[in-house]
């Protein structure tokens, strides 16, 4: 493993006065909270709205299953495997979404203003640049990568009818992405909640009117709903971003592209995206081992189900804190406040860790009739039963694992973590999924205990790897 990256924090090109602010006021932006209140309080006032916007996203998403239900099994994989490829489209946003939040709460802790505002400006300059990358890339990509994945004929073809429109509408979702790191990075998570909940309200209306009732244009219409309500949601948050109390960012008088500015955004963010990258490349790769299964369709409608089941009931939950404990960190880490930090990455953890632990019994509990509600097809059942319980198990390692990653990220500490995830998610679950799928003739089966055996020893790595402190000497 790597340890910390020092990349010194001198003051880079293209620097912005700060005269308009008053640097009394710049850590957290609500009296200090975050550095100075309890961390509870500063954990609840992060958490609760984060949490709720993690969940309407949760219903943009069971919409998406439940739409594909309707529309057969050859289509809820097809929406399973398109968003596979959609994620392994958008992680440079990803890693540029991580740098944005490292670097301007680091910022924001310490009063720095003046590099908070430039980090700012950057960071939507490059959404930009990246979300028409990702939509260029993902029209050329998107059939090969259907095909590659072992989807036949029909669900490539489905897949290829929603991905197309959904690509159309990157740009726009990449800016609306990196503008809600930038106020959640100053300890805003109101804002991202409000923006983010039109949306995926709208995408709700949207999936319903284009794909059951009144328009009925099938899995199109899972494509169009995103673009269509990003245009609203893009438009509403840089509004607010201009209203902001730092929103002169948003001034195209300043400093254009920067270089300097660029590296030391993706020197944190793309280990966090190489982390990402092996989770979604060691699902590409799970795909091919559920394709050598009997049934393949059913079994990759399955792991599309319970996948996006397992994502909307634990995994963006937890997520909210995870992001909310990177604020956290890298604030106090600004203020000079390291062991608060540390304290933080502790608490959040047993949060998350008890919060999983409900739901995945609830996961274990309830799997047959929520797999019924999603499919009716026996086998797709039969299989995504498996997939709730086995992986249910699972979820407080996930849990943890997703929240002193986090942490770490938040202190811009993203290396080390990136080497755990490549050596547990790719070197070991891989060969293990293998071993006990066909080696074994376990099936989907064994794909599924390959994911909770692997999730729990990531989760044990990077308790060791936050334990040993090395992150909060991190430079940014």
């Amino acid at each position: 493993m790597s340890g910390p990256v020092n990349t010194e924090a001198s003051e880079p090109e293209g620097s912005v006065d700060a005269e308009t602010i008053d640097l009394s006021q710049a850590t957290s932006g609500v009296d200090g909270m975050i550095v100075n209140s309890s961390l509870w309080r500063a954990i609840w006032h992060l958490s609760w709205p984060l949490y709720l916007n993690m969940m309407t996203i949760a219903l943009a998403s069971f919409s998406e299953i439940w739409v594909g239900g309707r529309l057969g099994s050859a289509a809820q994989a097809a929406i399973g495997l398109g968003g596979q490829i959609w994620f392994f489209l958008v992680l440079l946003v990803v890693a540029l979404s991580a740098g944005t939040n490292a670097l301007v709460s680091r910022f924001w802790g310490a009063g720095d203003i003046e590099n908070a505002v430039t980090a700012a400006r950057q960071s939507i300059i490059f959404s930009l640049i990246f979300g028409l990358g990702i939509m260029g890339a993902g029209m050329i990509l998107c059939r090969p990568l259907l095909r590659m994945l072992g989807a036949s004929a029909e669900v490539e073809e489905l897949g290829w009818q929603m991905l197309k429109y959904d690509l159309i509408g990157q740009p726009l979702i990449c800016i609306h992405w990196v503008s809600n790191a930038i106020f959640r990075a100053r300890g805003n998570t109101v804002t991202p909640m409000i923006t983010a909940g039109v949306v995926c309200f709208l995408v709700i209306l949207l999936n319903f009117g284009l794909c059951v009732w009144p328009l009925q244009i099938g899995i199109s219409g899972l494509g169009m709903s995103w673009p269509l309500a990003s245009i609203v949601g893009v438009v509403l948050t840089l509004y607010l971003q201009r209203k902001s109390d730092i929103g002169y960012f948003l001034d195209w008088k300043g400093p254009g592209i920067s270089a300097e500015w660029f590296i030391r955004i993706m020197k944190i963010g793309v280990p966090a995206c190489v982390q990402d990258l092996a989770w979604v490349g060691g699902n590409f790769l799970l795909l091919f081992i559920l394709a050598k299964c009997n049934e393949p369709t059913a079994a990759e409608a399955a792991w599309g189900i319970g996948l996006r089941l397992e994502e909307s009931l634990c995994s963006m939950p937890v997520c909210a804190l995870a992001t909310a404990v990177a604020t956290i960190v890298g604030q106090n880490l600004g203020a000079e406040k390291p062991e608060r930090a540390d304290r933080a990455g502790w608490l959040v953890g047993s949060v998350g860790a008890g919060y999983s632990i409900v739901l995945g019994l609830a996961m274990c509990l309830f799997a047959e009739p929520v797999a019924r509600f999603m499919s009716s097809d026996a086998s797709v059942v039969a299989y995504t039963v498996d997939y709730l319980r086995i992986v249910g198990l699972a979820q407080p390692f996930v849990a943890v694992w997703l929240i002193l990653a986090g942490a770490m990220q938040g202190a811009g500490y993203t290396r080390a973590p990136m080497m755990v995830t490549i050596v547990f998610l790719v070197f070991l679950r891989l060969p293990l999924a293998w071993g006990l799928s066909i080696g074994l003739g376990l099936g989907p089966t064994g794909t599924w205990l390959s994911l909770s055996i692997s999730s729990a020893l990531v989760a044990a790595a990077l308790c060791w790897q936050y334990k040993s402190g090395v992150w909060k000497n991190q430079k940014v």
